[in-house]
């Protein structure tokens, strides 16, 4: 009977092995027209801005190999110790913001009633759908000076109204209030499908032995969830890097150098002063730190077993 069952066993094991090559190359075929546009699309354009860094190019004129003159030029910059610390603050506050306010929000919504839950997450996670520009103009309009509505607010209670955007000393911490209250990112579906997942013997574990809610978070919730914080980390550092739109459209870099960073350097070298070669050497020195930083993220937050 066993010897039956194991031959039966190990024929359903051939056939299904047999039917996959057989559909192999169809496979192969139905996934070259996609292969083919991200290599075309998304690989080739990155290759290409990472050899373009060697070279002097305009856009018009044919391009000259320049080596390491242009990663030189723009590491010896004047503006770079500046556009250095502000991005430092930028990704360095975007990564707080976005661990406590996604994480503290997933634990919220996980200690909801089934039906509260099912409605905070289409609230929370709706906001995600929305064009990044039309957020950014409600913003504009709510820092706008004396006019805005953040001011008005201020006015009505007899506070000051500062100059949000215009204001050197704050218009970088401006920046950083753009998204408010922080929670309706991939950070939070993150954090809540991690702390659904979570072992149901360990929490079991927990409540037996008398740990509260609130300690339970720091003692269980946090150690478990590293993996997730590792993800959160790295994706929320990275668009800190690469998302300048909000400088681009409500400061330019200003009020004078106050929130110049490097991705916005790297746009208005290539697209305002037709230096495409120098916005892209900026461009492959954005990446190395990226590279670097993940990297070192990846190794620091490594789960303890």
């Amino acid at each position: 009977m066993d010897e039956a069952f194991m031959g039966a066993k190990h024929g359903i094991n051939g056939s299904l092995r047999l039917s996959r090559r057989r559909y192999q190359p169809v496979l192969a075929v139905l996934l070259l027209p996609s292969l083919l546009l991200i290599g075309v699309f998304s690989y080739y354009p990155a290759v290409r801005s990472l050899i373009g860094g060697f070279y002097q190019w305009n856009g018009f004129t044919p391009p000259t190999y320049a080596g390491i003159s242009q990663f030189k030029q723009y590491v010896q910059s004047p503006t770079f110790g500046i556009e250095a610390k502000n991005i430092a603050v930028l990704v360095g506050g975007s990564i707080l913001i976005t661990l406590v306010a996604q994480f503290t929000a997933a634990e919220v919504v996980t200690h909801m009633p089934r039906r509260a839950a099912a409605i905070a997450r289409y609230v929370l996670v709706l906001p995600i759908v929305l064009p990044p520009l039309v957020l950014i103009e409600v913003w504009a309009y709510l820092l706008q000076p004396s006019s805005g509505l953040i001011d008005h607010i201020l006015g009505a209670v007899g506070l000051p109204e500062p100059s949000w955007l215009s204001d050197p000393s704050l218009a970088l911490v401006s920046i950083l209030l753009v998204g408010f209250p922080w929670i309706s990112n991939l950070g939070f579906l993150i954090f809540l499908g991690g702390l659904q997942n979570l072992p149901k013997d360990v929490l079991d574990a927990a409540k037996l032995d008398g740990v509260s809610a609130f300690r339970r978070v720091f003692t269980v919730d946090i150690p478990l969830l590293m993996p997730q914080f590792r993800i959160v980390v790295i994706l929320s550092g990275i668009f800190a890097v690469q998302n300048f739109i909000p400088i681009l459209l409500l400061t330019n870099g200003g009020p004078g150098t106050a929130t110049l960073v490097p991705g916005l350097d790297m746009y208005q070298s290539a697209f305002s002063n037709d230096q495409y070669g120098y916005g892209m050497a900026i461009g492959t020195l954005l990446f190395v730190a990226m590279l670097i930083f993940t990297v070192v993220m990846m190794r620091t937050l490594r789960p303890r077993t």
